[in-house]
């Protein structure tokens, strides 16, 4: 084989390469963030301002994972609002809760109700006088 036939070669061997890359690609699933990132862009001031409130110490959330149970324990018992957590790899992973507070400031969510992996946890809350975003990070084992 002379080297015009090893270029030639070369030059087969490197397309085919691109073209699997892009089959590859367009066979790959990206979920976004948010179906409604663009609104959340316009309310963004406004969780700025919760985030704001939340950052006080004794008004911020506490996130604990022990056994079998995640404790979120709040800084007010009269608390309302949701809790989401966040599957950064996939949105079918994603669960979301209302805030239950029954017995005190502590609400209890069984581990089985989450796949395993890294959550972001955003907790928007409100109580009689304030509203309150927080942003926390757990590992479900």
């Amino acid at each position: 084989m002379n080297w015009g036939n090893k270029i030639v070669v070369a030059f087969v061997l490197f397309a085919a390469f691109i073209g699997y890359m892009v089959v590859k690609a367009f066979q790959e699933d990206f979920d976004l963030v948010s179906e409604d990132y663009y609104a959340q862009e316009i309310n963004y001031q406004q969780k700025l301002n919760k985030l704001a409130n939340a950052a006080e110490k004794e008004k911020a959330v506490i996130v604990k994972q022990k056994g079998d149970e995640i404790f979120l324990t709040f800084p007010d018992s009269q608390a309302e609002g949701r809790i989401h957590f966040y599957h950064p790899s996939r949105k079918m992973f994603d669960k979301e809760f209302k805030i239950d507070l029954k017995a005190g400031k502590t609400q209890k969510i069984d581990r089985s109700e989450l796949i395993a992996g890294s959550y972001r946890v955003n907790i928007t809350w409100q109580t009689a006088d304030q509203d309150y975003y927080q942003q926390s990070s757990i590992y479900i084992q």
